[in-house]
């Protein structure tokens, strides 16, 4: 079920394909941390990572989950959806379960899988998206996230991290963290210490560590969000 229609991506079909077209093929890549916010001001990023995302690929999507965990999950990390076909306005998607606790719940608050739909429906529509709703908090859990990835890494799999480069910041802020960050993530740096001592906030840094893991651990900047509001905003690949 999509529960984010109309709020952060539009849900008119000539209005989003707008947003989702063209697609360009381009060299492909193993890896993406794309952004989550109002879809308008990141569409293009996205357009360029799945540019580079061959159709028929299985796209695994790792999505951080911001809120608290139900108490129910207090010893859990790991959430998958049900496997289902979800019908976009521009066409049907294959979502796909990776076998962890329901995922329900949290599919409700998280957005950020959702705007992976309408590009898989429109560029993707043989690939099988598999959202996994993450929410590890120390080196211990990355590195049985990482160990997870690299059973899945079989080359025939793409891996998205959704993570914004900032927290929420005062608007003269923004830059000068966002732009620290992608210089990390570029050079390879490890970033768990950092985070964990609130020198980088961005949401997804365990997620983004554990998928450096399985690549180069270089990433290459791919361009900033046409409009900044609140946090700092990036898409950058991996090989």
């Amino acid at each position: 079920m999509m529960y984010h229609g109309g709020i952060f991506y539009p849900d008119d079909k000539e209005k989003l394909e707008e947003l989702v077209a063209p697609i360009i093929e381009s060299d492909e890549h193993k890896a993406f941390i794309l952004p989550h916010m109002e879809l308008q001001s990141i569409a293009a990023l996205y357009r360029k990572a799945f540019g580079s995302i061959r159709n028929g690929k299985r796209i695994v999507a790792l999505i951080p989950i911001h809120r608290e965990l139900l108490l129910r999950d207090s010893d859990k990390k790991l959430f998958s959806p049900s496997p289902r076909n979800e019908e976009t306005p521009l066409g049907r998607i294959r979502i796909g379960s990776l076998g962890f606790d329901d995922s329900t719940p949290y599919e409700e608050e998280e957005y950020a899988a959702e705007l992976l739909y309408p590009f898989a429906a429109y560029h993707n529509p043989d690939s099988v998206l598999c959202p996994i709703f993450a929410h590890p908090e120390n080196s211990d859990d990355v590195k049985k996230l990482s160990s997870i990835l690299k059973e899945l890494d079989d080359g025939e799999t793409v891996f998205i991290a959704s993570s914004n480069m900032t927290a929420k910041l005062p608007e003269d802020a923004i830059e000068k963290e966002r732009d620290e960050i992608i210089n990390l993530l570029c050079n390879g740096a490890k970033l768990m210490d950092s985070w964990r001592k609130g020198r980088i906030t961005a949401c997804g840094t365990p997620l983004i560590e554990s998928l450096s893991r399985i690549g180069s651990g270089k990433w290459k900047l791919i361009g900033i969000s046409e409009k900044e509001t609140k946090a700092g905003h990036a898409a950058l690949y991996m090989d």
